[in-house]
Protein backbone atom coordinates (compact mmCIF):
# COMPACT_ATOMS: atom_id res chain seq x y z
CA UNK A 1 0.00 0.00 0.00
CA UNK A 2 1.29 3.49 -0.79
CA UNK A 3 2.47 5.69 2.04
CA UNK A 4 1.59 9.33 1.31
CA UNK A 5 2.66 12.24 3.53
CA UNK A 6 3.60 15.85 3.00
CA UNK A 7 7.33 16.34 3.47
CA UNK A 8 8.36 18.94 6.03
CA UNK A 9 11.21 21.15 4.85
CA UNK A 10 12.95 24.10 6.48
CA UNK A 11 13.29 25.83 3.10
CA UNK A 12 9.75 24.96 2.02
CA UNK A 13 9.15 28.53 0.81
CA UNK A 14 11.65 27.84 -2.02
CA UNK A 15 9.64 24.91 -3.36
CA UNK A 16 7.17 25.55 -6.17
CA UNK A 17 5.13 22.37 -5.62
CA UNK A 18 4.04 20.35 -2.59
CA UNK A 19 6.07 17.16 -2.22
CA UNK A 20 4.67 13.85 -0.96
CA UNK A 21 6.48 10.86 0.50
CA UNK A 22 5.09 8.15 -1.72
CA UNK A 23 6.60 4.73 -2.37
CA UNK A 24 5.14 3.36 -5.60
CA UNK A 25 6.63 1.49 -8.57
CA UNK A 26 8.00 3.32 -11.60
CA UNK A 27 9.41 2.40 -14.99
CA UNK A 28 11.75 4.84 -16.68
CA UNK A 29 13.66 4.98 -19.94
CA UNK A 30 16.28 7.13 -21.63
CA UNK A 31 18.56 7.15 -24.67
CA UNK A 32 22.34 7.33 -24.43
CA UNK A 33 24.71 9.34 -26.66
CA UNK A 34 24.50 6.60 -29.33
CA UNK A 35 20.66 6.73 -29.17
CA UNK A 36 20.46 3.27 -27.62
CA UNK A 37 17.36 2.97 -25.41
CA UNK A 38 17.80 1.96 -21.76
CA UNK A 39 15.10 1.08 -19.27
CA UNK A 40 15.01 0.75 -15.51
CA UNK A 41 12.60 0.15 -12.67
CA UNK A 42 12.43 1.54 -9.19
CA UNK A 43 10.33 3.04 -6.41
CA UNK A 44 9.55 6.67 -5.80
CA UNK A 45 10.66 8.13 -2.49
CA UNK A 46 9.24 11.63 -2.93
CA UNK A 47 6.97 12.96 -5.66
CA UNK A 48 5.33 16.25 -6.64
CA UNK A 49 3.33 17.34 -9.68
CA UNK A 50 6.54 18.21 -11.59
CA UNK A 51 9.30 16.10 -10.02
CA UNK A 52 10.18 12.83 -8.33
CA UNK A 53 13.04 11.13 -6.53
CA UNK A 54 13.43 7.49 -7.57
CA UNK A 55 15.34 4.68 -5.85
CA UNK A 56 16.77 2.14 -8.29
CA UNK A 57 19.72 -0.18 -8.97
CA UNK A 58 20.15 1.34 -12.46
CA UNK A 59 19.99 5.16 -12.39
CA UNK A 60 20.16 7.09 -15.64
CA UNK A 61 23.05 9.52 -16.09
CA UNK A 62 22.90 13.12 -14.93
CA UNK A 63 21.19 15.43 -17.47
CA UNK A 64 19.57 12.50 -19.31
CA UNK A 65 16.14 13.19 -20.80
CA UNK A 66 13.88 10.46 -19.48
CA UNK A 67 10.32 9.23 -19.64
CA UNK A 68 8.90 8.25 -16.25
CA UNK A 69 5.77 6.14 -15.68
CA UNK A 70 4.33 6.02 -12.14
CA UNK A 71 1.93 3.25 -11.08
CA UNK A 72 -0.39 4.07 -8.17
CA UNK A 73 -2.05 1.20 -6.32
CA UNK A 74 -5.67 0.28 -6.95
CA UNK A 75 -7.87 1.46 -4.09
CA UNK A 76 -10.74 -0.91 -3.31
CA UNK A 77 -12.65 -1.76 -6.48
CA UNK A 78 -11.31 1.35 -8.24
CA UNK A 79 -9.32 1.44 -11.44
CA UNK A 80 -5.53 1.50 -11.60
CA UNK A 81 -4.11 5.00 -11.87
CA UNK A 82 -0.95 5.73 -13.81
CA UNK A 83 0.98 8.92 -14.45
CA UNK A 84 3.49 9.66 -17.17
CA UNK A 85 5.94 12.51 -17.63
CA UNK A 86 9.09 13.43 -19.49
CA UNK A 87 11.86 15.28 -17.73
CA UNK A 88 15.54 15.73 -17.09
CA UNK A 89 17.67 13.98 -14.49
CA UNK A 90 18.83 16.80 -12.21
CA UNK A 91 20.61 14.77 -9.50
CA UNK A 92 22.06 11.27 -9.15
CA UNK A 93 23.03 9.69 -5.82
CA UNK A 94 25.51 6.84 -6.15
CA UNK A 95 25.25 3.47 -4.43
CA UNK A 96 27.27 3.55 -1.20
CA UNK A 97 27.38 -0.23 -0.68
CA UNK A 98 26.41 -3.27 -2.80
CA UNK A 99 23.00 -3.88 -1.18
CA UNK A 100 21.88 -0.24 -1.42
CA UNK A 101 19.85 1.34 -4.17
CA UNK A 102 21.04 4.43 -5.99
CA UNK A 103 18.67 7.29 -6.54
CA UNK A 104 17.97 10.09 -8.95
CA UNK A 105 15.84 13.20 -9.10
CA UNK A 106 13.88 14.05 -12.22
CA UNK A 107 12.20 17.38 -12.93
CA UNK A 108 9.96 18.08 -15.86
CA UNK A 109 6.49 18.71 -17.12
CA UNK A 110 3.41 18.05 -15.02
CA UNK A 111 2.44 14.41 -14.77
CA UNK A 112 -0.25 13.35 -17.25
CA UNK A 113 -2.93 11.00 -15.96
CA UNK A 114 -3.52 7.87 -18.01
CA UNK A 115 -6.19 5.21 -17.67
CA UNK A 116 -5.00 1.68 -16.96
CA UNK A 117 -3.43 0.14 -20.03
CA UNK A 118 -3.24 3.42 -22.00
CA UNK A 119 0.14 5.08 -22.67
CA UNK A 120 0.53 7.61 -25.45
Amino acid sequence: MANMQTTGCVNEEHRKHIRYQLEVPVVFSWRDARHARHEGVGLTRVISTHSAFVLTKTPPPLNASIELKVFLPRVGAGVSVRFRTEGKVVRVEAVKHPDARAGFAVAGRAFALRRAGVWR
